[in-house]
């Protein structure tokens, strides 16, 4: 009898230990939220490209440079937002942001790069669904902030939909990235608690119920 209270008190610690795990790891995914300003990088020169992995995220055809080195009119300029980097498209193209697992896109500030009125399509994917998709107007005087929201994405394309060659510039991009180490304790979470269910239902399925004999008189 006490063995059998003993491996059920176990049993319960083991559950509440996992379940704790299993809440530490999505209340600290829901709140790892941060702002990437781009000032911690380096802008060698106007080529410099957004190296893969910053921010916990990837990179495609996103290059910065030092916003103020330019002229006070050029959008480059007026696009800073906390000195002094910026990121921008090179020649008007397609930028991409991707990651393995799921991130949350936030907001950002985007300023034309040239031209007043530029139309930047941004389209948020959760797989291959097309789950987001919005444009936005730009202005070269001022950077325009944007609440994007875009929740649970695995990646986001910013298309630049004027005729016009023009670069869009971007600068404190708020995003949520899981971080590895606290997805690993959720997924340890987890699965503890699958192993914990699949051995209490094996030895259910062991257990066979007694029956008594009742001597005739």
């Amino acid at each position: 009898v006490r063995r059998h209270k003993l491996e059920s008190l176990m049993k319960s610690l083991y559950e509440i230990i996992c379940i704790c795990l299993t809440s530490f790891g999505i209340a600290n995914v829901a709140n790892a939220t941060t702002t990437l300003t781009f000032d911690d990088l380096v802008a060698n020169a106007d080529n410099t490209v957004v190296p893969a992995g910053y921010g916990g995220l990837q990179w495609n055809n996103f290059t910065l440079l030092n916003g103020t080195l330019f002229p006070l009119s050029s959008g480059f300029r007026t696009g800073v937002v906390s000195a002094s980097n910026v990121v921008y498209n090179p020649f008007g193209t397609p930028a991409f942001i991707t990651n393995r697992t799921s991130f949350n896109l936030t907001s950002a500030y985007l300023t034309a790069a040239q031209v007043d009125g530029l139309q930047l399509e941004v389209k948020g994917f959760v797989g291959s669904t097309l789950t987001y998709d919005h444009t936005y107007t730009l202005s070269e005087s001022a950077p325009t902030f944007v609440q994007f929201n875009y929740l649970g994405v695995d990646e986001v394309e910013f298309i630049r939909v004027s005729s016009t060659a023009q670069d869009f510039v971007m600068d404190n991009l708020t995003v949520s990235v899981p971080e590895p180490s606290v997805c690993m304790i959720g997924a340890l979470g987890t699965a503890g608690l699958l192993i914990l269910r699949c051995a209490c239902h094996s030895r259910r399925r062991h257990i066979r119920p007694t029956t008594s004999k009742v001597e005739s008189r």
